[in-house]
This record gives structure tokens, C-alpha cells and sequence, in this order.
């Protein structure tokens, strides 16, 4: 790739002050993301990792709750399917000699039918439940990064703590 330029740190200088992130700007000037943080440290510029955090939770919080009406889509997928299993079927077939079309009512599927049924339907209520557990299991990971955080924080007091004692 092309040597660093003049221009290429006014820009970088420009849109970090704009407040664009890393992502953002390797994209705009592409260039890596390695390539734009090395010249930002060279410039002297940081990226407020916070900013950072907090999109990547809105995004999480995003996903949850598509995954959420996700799982709500397939229930009532599932309770359709599974109505046909009783319902009236048009079952129809060409064949003969003159490739005729006929077709039958029946007043349920047939048991092979209803085999695929009932399977299409177990298929469906195991994605909803997937999609469910997964949501489920986003409150565990920010319990856990909640104490992760709590651990820091405390290792940084017990620090300055010691610290200020042995300053007296």
C-alpha cells in the first residue's frame, strides 16, 4: 500500500475530533484498522474505548430482542403447521399415459404426511427454544461482565489503598 501521507494524518486528525471511530475511519480512508491506530498513537490520539462498549450493547440489546421476535414467529409457525396435521388435504398426482392431472380431498393428510408434519414442527419448536436460551444466556454474560468489572475496581482501590499506606 502507499506510504503514510500529510494529508492521511489531517484527515485521521479530522475525523477522530469528529468523534468516528477506528472502524470507521480505517474504512473511510481504507486503510487497516492496525494501519490507523499505529498513525493515531503517533498523533497522539486515543479512541474512547466507552463509546465502543456502549454500541456493542446497544447491539446486543438489537439482537436479543430480534432473536426474541424471532422466536415468537416460529411459536406461531409452529401452531400453524401443526393445524394442518388434522385439516383438510388436497393430494394430487399426473401420470398415465396422457399425463392427466387428478386430484382427492382427503379429510387429513396421510400418515406419511403427517410424519413430516409433526417433524417440520419439532424442528421449529427446537430453533424458538435455541433462539430462546441464547437470550437467556445474555444475562449470565452480563453478570459475569458485571463482576469482571466489579473485580477491577476493586484491585484499582486495594492499589491506591496500599498505596496511601505506605505513604504515611
Amino acid at each position: 500500500m502507499a506510504a503514510w501521507t500529510d494529508e492521511e494524518s489531517t484527515r485521521l486528525t479530522e475525523l477522530h475530533a469528529a468523534g468516528e471511530s477506528l472502524t470507521f475511519i480505517a474504512k473511510e480512508m481504507q486503510r487497516s484498522t492496525e494501519t490507523i491506530h499505529r498513525h493515531a498513537e503517533r498523533l497522539k490520539l486515543s479512541f474512547d474505548r466507552t463509546r465502543t462498549a456502549k454500541a456493542a450493547e446497544a447491539k446486543h440489546v438489537d439482537n436479543k430482542a430480534r432473536r426474541a421476535a424471532l422466536e415468537e414467529r416460529l411459536l406461531i409457525e409452529a401452531e400453524k403447521v401443526i393445524d394442518q396435521m388434522w385439516s383438510e388435504t388436497l393430494v394430487f398426482s399426473f401420470g398415465g399415459k396422457d399425463n392427466t392431472y387428478e386430484e382427492h380431498t382427503l379429510k387429513q393428510p396421510t400418515y406419511s404426511d403427517q410424519k413430516t408434519i409433526a417433524q417440520t414442527v419439532a424442528t421449529t419448536l427446537n430453533a424458538a427454544n435455541k433462539l430462546h436460551e441464547m437470550n437467556a444466556g445474555q444475562q449470565a454474560e452480563k453478570a459475569v461482565s458485571a463482576l469482571v468489572q466489579m473485580q477491577g475496581a476493586l484491585e484499582q482501590f486495594a492499589a491506591q489503598y496500599e498505596a496511601e499506606q505506605q505513604g504515611e
